[in-house]
């Protein structure tokens, strides 16, 4: 009787077809990974400075958004010391600029990135602040600036005017 199967130089062939595959698939899954992660960070960032500006318009109250390593705990605090990919948190800036007081209200907090972001800023250096009319200030007082996520390689670029418009760029770090 005659029995059906694969033999060894058929197995070894489909096996070497499948390990070509995947050395060509896999760089190519790593890039798309990496490009993905940074545009959900952008993203978060880009959303939590949409949200202090629309807020700043509808409140009629200054509102900002200040770096803080503390962002995620019940009682977040900004600080200067930290670093963007920290955590952020946006509230509604009352008392001293850029500085959550006590009265401050709390409306949004941005958790820890990974380890692997590296944030720069030009005028951003540790908050901004959108003002009733929907401009932007950073502590210097200048309205415009750029806040740079790099990952891997890969940046994004939030590009802020002085009337506190987002107009995303991407590079290379």
């Amino acid at each position: 009787m005659r029995q059906h199967g694969t033999t060894l130089v058929e197995l070894v062939v489909v096996m070497s077809i499948a390990a070509i595959l995947l050395a060509i698939v896999v760089p190519g899954y790593a890039y798309f990974s990496t490009i993905n992660r940074l545009a959900a960070l952008t993203n978060g960032l880009t959303g939590a400075l949409q949200t202090a500006r629309s807020e700043a318009v509808r409140r009629a109250l200054r509102v900002s958004v200040c770096k803080s390593n503390t962002a995620m705990s019940t009682t977040p605090a900004c600080d200067a010391g930290a670093k963007w990919s920290d955590g952020w948190v946006v509230f509604v800036d009352g008392g001293t600029r850029g500085v959550l007081d006590g009265s401050d209200e709390v409306l949004r907090v941005g958790d820890a990135q990974s380890t692997a972001l590296t944030v720069s800023t030009t005028n951003f250096s540790t908050y901004l602040s959108y003002l009733p009319t929907g401009q932007s200030q950073g502590p210097s007082g200048l309205g415009n600036g750029t806040i740079s996520l790099c990952l891997a390689g890969e940046s994004r670029s939030l590009i802020i005017n002085n009337t506190g418009r987002i107009r995303l760029s991407q590079g290379e770090c």
